[in-house]
């Protein structure tokens, strides 16, 4: 039997392991590149004076529900291409399923612009008290293949019994920067806008609901002493 020379084998080695990397059952390397939503920077100013509850306690907030288009469900990256068709990227993911991180952001943002630390996710105890409740229909949080992102949702702030206070919606655009974050940077702004929105017009009532309430109690007053 003729001896196979050493040089013979590690050359027909190599060449097995060059065809087993370039083989299409081979183990691909993953390029996944993760991205989040980021919330408002620290240290940015409230909507208006701290508001305060009847007691002069921060105010109690529930967030939720939430509801969020099922396309946007998922842990790709969506880009609009038309009226009529999404692009899911091949190697873009949100680091947590997006409807989460936008309710996650969303909280922390009206934490801060309500200068309240006292939240309550959706659904909360039957005895958890809170004095007003956001709900929110996402129908589109997405970028465009134009370059620009989008969020457009509707809204509706509530009194401590589910009594609708006001409804409305927000239609927020930004540009898309150059970079792999583009698109993620502009919906976080989209989401501060519709924050912002929320925590004023919050703000508004609240003021209202105090001064009324103020007014009838010294109407009391003036009517105890007559």
């Amino acid at each position: 039997m003729n001896k196979i020379n050493n040089k013979t084998v590690w050359a027909a080695l190599a060449a097995c392991a060059i065809s087993a990397a370039c083989s299409p059952l081979a183990p691909q390397p993953d390029r996944s590149k993760f991205f989040i939503l980021t919330p408002l920077a620290d240290g940015a100013a409230p909507v208006s004076a701290p508001a305060a509850a009847s007691n002069d306690s921060p105010l109690t907030i529930g967030i939720g529900p939430i509801d969020f288009p099922d396309y946007l469900r998922r842990l790709e990256v969506v880009t609009l291409a038309s009226p009529n068709q999404i692009n899911l990227a091949a190697e873009k993911r949100w680091g947590e399923p997006l409807d989460k991180n936008f309710a996650r952001v969303f909280a922390e943002n009206i934490s801060q612009l309500l200068n309240t630390q006292q939240l309550e996710k959706y659904p909360w105890p039957v005895r958890t008290h809170v004095d007003y409740q956001i709900e929110i229909d996402v129908q589109r949080f997405e970028a465009t293949s134009d370059g620009q992102s989008q969020l457009v949702a509707r809204w509706i702030i509530k009194d401590g019994a589910g009594k609708d206070l006001y409804a409305s919606e927000t239609r927020a655009s930004s540009q898309v920067s150059a970079g792999e974050t583009g698109a993620s940077k502009a919906l976080s702004e989209d989401l501060a806008t519709l924050s912002r929105e929320i925590a004023t017009r919050v703000t508004e009532l609240h003021q209202h609901h105090t001064a009324v309430n103020t007014t009838e109690k010294s109407q009391e007053a003036v009517n105890q002493r007559g």
